[in-house]
């Protein structure tokens, strides 16, 4: 089932692995810059790195900051990032109503006015990509551009087919991966501010998975952010989705990196990164596919 995937994935892949970059700072677990806020019902937590334009970050299904654990130290070198534990995730706190995308992005509306942020960029991974659709739909005054990797737009026919395929433990990906596993932390889970939460916290991300987004085409198309819609080549989420999703966008470019699968901010973090900037400090125009013969 596509949902416990994703939740054990980035519980269990992206761990505090801050060594591998030879940072020694632990992402999502810095008491130096680590603060709560209230926003909704709940207490969300964050780390601020960096000064500049402020750029939201947004992770994955049941995981934590420590998903960005290769891009902030690239990214707050050009921007003020602000990266946040998402709604019962990481060490943000849970409350009594169902998670939806629609009042994670609530809650990140709440936290931008909070914050005084006014109009910021927006960086989201899986879940967080899908966060960072909502937020622009309701609330596109709070979104200058918005970067989704790996995002679905509604629950049905989105996920790419299963393979058979079994790669040599000596491919490079395969090391790396069992590298980043191996490495000494915290996965996400347990962070938790209430770990006896968390089987109910399991039941209400896989249910979000199974029952949301719910985006048409016709909604997307009023989504005027300028987004970069991208993924893996080899990514769960279907090219045909993500190409749909692009299609609906009025304003978007697209990112299908070779050789790359969900987690390919952990596979090809310096490529990934040059492209966040690039798509951030380029302004952004729309592109006629014949402007060159008129």
């Amino acid at each position: 089932m596509k949902g416990k995937y994703f939740i054990s994935a980035f519980a269990v892949i992206v761990l505090q692995i801050s060594c591998v970059t030879g940072e020694h700072i632990r992402y999502g677990s810095n008491a130096k810059t680590g603060k709560y806020i209230e926003v909704n019902d709940i207490k969300v937590y964050y780390e601020e790195y960096g000064k500049g334009e402020p750029l939201l970050l947004l992770h994955g299904n049941g995981g934590s900051i420590a998903n960005f654990t290769f891009q902030i130290p690239e990214l707050s070198k050009h921007y003020r990032v602000i990266a946040v534990d998402s709604r019962a995730q990481g060490r943000s706190t849970d409350s009594d109503q169902e998670i939806t995308y629609a009042l994670m992005a609530s809650d990140m509306s709440e936290l931008i006015r909070k914050l005084h942020l006014g109009s910021v960029n927006v960086l989201g991974w899986s879940d967080g990509g899908n966060v960072g659709l909502e937020l622009a739909y309701a609330h596109p005054e709070q979104v200058k551009k918005l970067i989704t990797f790996g995002a679905n737009y509604t629950h049905v026919n989105y996920e790419a087919p299963d393979d058979s395929i079994v790669m040599s433990p000596d491919d490079p990906m395969v090391k790396r991966a069992l590298a980043i596993r191996s490495m000494q932390g915290m996965d996400a889970e347990s962070l938790s501010p209430d770990p006896g939460r968390l089987p109910l916290i399991r039941k209400k991300l896989n249910d979000l998975m199974d029952k949301y987004p719910n985006f048409t085409p016709a909604q997307l198309s009023q989504i005027k952010t300028p987004v970069l819609v991208a993924a893996g080549d080899h990514d769960l989420i279907s090219i045909d989705h993500t190409v749909s999703l692009f299609k609906s966008l009025p304003h978007a470019e697209m990112l299908i990196v070779p050789a790359a699968t969900h987690f390919v901010l952990l596979e090809q973090p310096e490529f990934t990164n040059r492209e966040i900037i690039k798509f951030l400090d380029t302004p952004y125009r729309d592109i006629s596919r014949s402007y060159f013969f008129r």
